[in-house]
């Protein structure tokens, strides 16, 4: 099968690495002109380990990786500490089952697992800018002109999807509502305990704003979120100080203190999804935030990517054609997240919750 991948980020690899591990023939789009990741830190959990060693890549994270071994969560406007909770290892094994990373960390991880594989070919500047589905195949256009031909298509485009513009996904993509900002800074830089093997979370009413070390304690990365944002689109904006101030007004004295430790930052709107979203129709589906933008945590966007990817992967059986796999892609990514809701519980606030214990890892 060839199956066309629409957007070279995590989720677009990590989806190339689960399908050509399969035997598929897989086609990359990306539309920069060389498959790289910016941005700053992520926080990986245990379920998110799980799916990277279902990826082959899992210890080559774990290397790059700083283990964390506390969780603090702050109250926003008074400065005082709710709670701390001591983060475990995995059961039996020696390496921690709560870890932060570069973006990069991750990525590089999975492009080296593609260029391992003789069925993955990744394709740079080679932005889709369209799709067709004529019966048996997909056709996609890029913006230089050409057409490429695929028996599947799926989009990990991101917030700004192809799927934005079709009709057939009215009503699933819904608004931008979140507004994310972020920066990372220099330890050097700052004085006090930044140092601490230790992430952080600040809650305050309609916003919270996490921190913590990145590898080698070179870096903190800082993230600043407000859950309602009302102004225009931020999809990577540069901002400064003042901006990001300007967004927080009633940020308390201690948290507002942590914000001033970031002069350069940049800004996201996150699309809130408000019911299950759907993941494919006919030959198209779509993973990672294109399906179902990153929620409040800012490690949500990297583990979804990683669910959609392992669960296309599982979703495939010899013989199946494109529209039954994908119907089971949908369906089994709908039962896992509704598994999820349920054991968060009706009516459960927004924002950080502490960390579980981790079992197996």
């Amino acid at each position: 099968m060839r199956i066309l991948v629409a957007g070279g980020g995590i989720s677009g690899l990590a989806t190339a690495v689960a399908l050509g591990r399969r035997g598929h023939h897989v086609l990359v789009l990306e539309q920069r002109p060389v498959f790289t990741e910016s941005g700053v830190g992520v926080r990986l959990v245990p379920r998110a380990f799980q799916l990277l060693d279902q990826l082959g890549v899992g210890d080559a994270v774990r290397e790059r990786s700083l283990a964390i071994d506390e969780f603090h969560v702050m109250d926003g406007s008074t400065g005082e500490r709710v709670t701390s909770a001591t983060l475990p290892t995995c059961r039996g094994r020696s390496y921690s089952a709560h870890a932060t990373a570069h973006r990069l960390d991750v990525y590089e991880p999975l492009l080296e697992a593609c260029w391992d594989l003789d069925s993955v070919q990744l394709c740079t500047d080679s932005r889709a800018v369209g799709y067709t589905q004529h019966g048996e195949s997909v056709v996609v256009a890029l913006a230089n002109g050409r057409t490429v031909t695929g028996d599947a298509l799926i989009l990990a485009d991101g917030v700004r999807s192809l799927a934005h513009n079709d009709a057939e996904w009215a009503g699933v993509i819904p608004e931008a509502e979140i507004a994310v900002y972020h920066t990372v800074i220099p330890m050097e830089s700052q004085a006090g305990p930044w140092g601490e093997a230790a992430a952080t979370s600040w809650v305050g009413t309609g916003w919270h704003l996490s921190h913590y070390p990145l590898p080698d304690y070179q870096y903190l990365s800082i993230s600043a979120t407000r859950h309602r944002h009302t102004g225009a689109g931020l999809f990577g904006a540069r901002l400064d100080l003042e901006h990001v101030l300007a967004a927080f007004p009633e940020i308390g004295y201690a948290a507002r203190n942590v914000l001033t430790m970031g002069e350069y930052w940049r800004a996201w709107t996150v699309r809130r999804q408000q019911e299950t979203p759907r993941w494919a129709s006919g030959r198209i589906a779509l993973v990672g935030d294109t399906a179902h933008p990153a929620r409040l945590l800012e490690d949500s966007g990297v583990h979804h990517a990683l669910e959609d990817a392992v669960a296309l992967g599982e979703s495939d059986s010899p013989g199946a054609g494109v529209r039954s796999w994908l119907a089971d892609y949908h369906a089994r990514r709908g039962e896992q997240v509704r598994q999820v809701h349920a054991e968060a519980g009706p009516g459960q606030p927004e924002g950080p919750r502490v960390p579980q214990a981790a079992s197996d890892c």
